[in-house]
C-alpha cells in the first residue's frame, strides 16, 4: 500500500525501492477510486474498501496511489488539493471528457 507524502509542492512516494517525487504543479487532474472487496476464508467471510487516487500529469502520464481504506484516500487527496487549489478534483463527466 501507498505511502506517501506531500511537501514543499511535491508528492513524495516509494516505487519498489526508488523514492520518486511528482511536482504538484504538473498535475492537470486528481480523483478518488473505491473498489469494495468481498473475500472468503475458512471461519467466514469479511469485506473491505481499497482507496486510490488517482493522478493525471501533463503528459498524460497517470500515477495511481493505492490505500487500505477510503479515509487515507481522501486524506492523500485533501493534502493534494491544498497544495493546488486550482486542480481539477473529482470524477466528473466534464473532467473525463477534459482529461482522458
Amino acid at each position: 500500500m501507498a505511502k506517501v507524502a506531500v511537501s514543499e509542492g511535491m508528492i513524495r512516494y516509494r516505487k519498489f525501492l526508488t523514492v520518486c517525487e511528482l511536482p504538484v504543479a504538473d498535475l492537470v487532474w486528481a480523483y478518488l477510486q473505491q473498489e469494495d472487496v468481498s473475500a472468503k476464508m475458512c471461519c467466514g467471510s469479511f469485506n473491505a474498501e481499497i482507496g486510490r487516487v488517482i493522478v493525471l500529469e501533463r503528459n498524460g502520464k497517470k500515477e495511481v496511489f493505492q490505500f487500505e481504506s477510503m479515509q487515507e484516500a481522501r486524506e492523500l487527496l485533501a493534502k493534494i488539493q491544498e497544495a493546488a487549489p486550482d486542480l481539477p478534483v473529482g470524477y466528473t463527466e466534464e473532467n473525463r471528457k477534459r482529461f482522458e
